[in-house]
């Protein structure tokens, strides 16, 4: 099969591997949509993946053509997206369903072969099961979308709260897209790149450029003083993490999801509204898949229903042939939300 190699860090090679056989109680997955993550940029480019070489990828859809020992007869056909994290289902994580702080995880396209090819074995536990008619790319926004409703069942964000979204990429804008679908009564998009600000106005009632504004002087005024109810950091840099502090109000949850690449650092005023306010500071990981709080119902449901306009969030997409484009334009100031490898 025809796959994308990480041979070391900043060397990707296209080349013909073997195709993988589906082992017990797994399925053969055709992959017909990939996106590259945010994650992605460092993991390439930067700090490697677990071991090389190692094919990437973790946002995943395709159609399932094939299954091992044990599998079911009737899933072959079927579309599926990946919940990419295996979890060992052992520990004493696993054993409450928080698969997530799993002690011996596994986790396609970081520690595993991953999406950036033709076919890929998945276990069946990681399949999630699509409507027939959802298409490839809207399927392999799923695992991202996934994060971000993650976020808000953690913050506790309720109906009617004020949410605010610090970043305008991927998770930020799906984010704020399922925050409109729990009826928040205001969603505010904080973001430094004008076109991104520009195309976050399609998920957000207001917009903020960090760049021009006050954040915490424009929350308040949007907001008639009372700030706001559950804020989420995407950033992952101190700016972003400032951000969101001074947007929080009294009593405030602010979720950290945005993965750092240097040292946060915040000055001793931020430090003090953390304190005075009493604010709430979570960190958010991957996503929910125990039965009982299980994201991923969720978010397939938005998907097929079109709430969440995939195509305002999938602003570019390259056939695996293309990759070096693609990566350009992932390590460029150009403009783009997602980008999608199709396969």
């Amino acid at each position: 099969m025809k796959a994308l190699v990480l041979e070391e860090i900043g060397k990707l090679t296209l080349k013909e591997v073997e195709t993988p056989v589906p082992g017990r109680g797994e399925v053969l997955l055709r992959i017909h949509a990939c996106g590259i993550c945010s994650s992605d940029k460092a993991r390439l480019f930067k700090n490697g993946t677990h071991t090389m070489p190692l094919i990437p990828g973790h946002e995943i859809s395709g159609e399932i053509v094939a299954g091992g020992p044990g599998i079911r007869e009737e899933l072959i056909g079927r579309r599926a997206a990946v919940f990419p994290l295996i979890p060992c289902r052992q520990c004493d994580s696993c054993r409450i369903g928080k698969y997530a702080q799993c002690e011996h995880y596994d986790y396609f396209g970081s520690r595993r072969d991953g999406g950036f090819a033709e076919y890929l074995a998945v276990p069946v536990f990681n399949i999630n099961l699509l409507p027939d008619d959802m298409d490839y790319h809207t399927a392999a926004l799923c695992e991202p979308a996934t994060v971000a409703s993650h976020a808000l069942k953690r913050a506790k964000m309720k109906s009617g709260d004020i949410v605010t979204i610090i970043g305008t990429g991927t998770v930020g804008l799906l984010a704020a897209g399922i925050a409109r679908i729990r009826r928040a009564s205001k969603i505010i998009i904080v973001g430094r790149s004008k076109e991104k600000i520009m195309n976050a106005a399609h998920f957000a009632d207001h917009v903020i450029n960090a760049e021009g504004w006050d954040v915490n002087e424009a929350v308040a005024s949007l907001t008639e003083g009372h700030m706001s109810d559950v804020v989420l950091e995407t950033g992952g840099n101190s700016d972003a993490c400032t951000y969101a502090l001074m947007a929080a109000g009294k009593g405030t949850t602010v979720m950290f999801i945005g993965n750092p690449e240097e040292p946060i650092v915040f000055n001793r005023d931020i430090y003090w509204k953390i304190l005075r306010n009493e604010l709430t500071l979570k960190g958010t990981w991957n996503s929910g898949y125990a039965p009982e709080d299980n994201d991923w119902n969720d978010v397939i449901r938005y998907m097929a229903d079109g709430q969440i306009p995939a195509d305002k969030i999938i602003t570019d997409s390259f056939p695996l042939e293309d990759y070096n484009k693609a990566f350009e334009l992932l390590l460029s100031d150009r403009f783009y939300t997602k980008i999608m490898f199709d396969i």
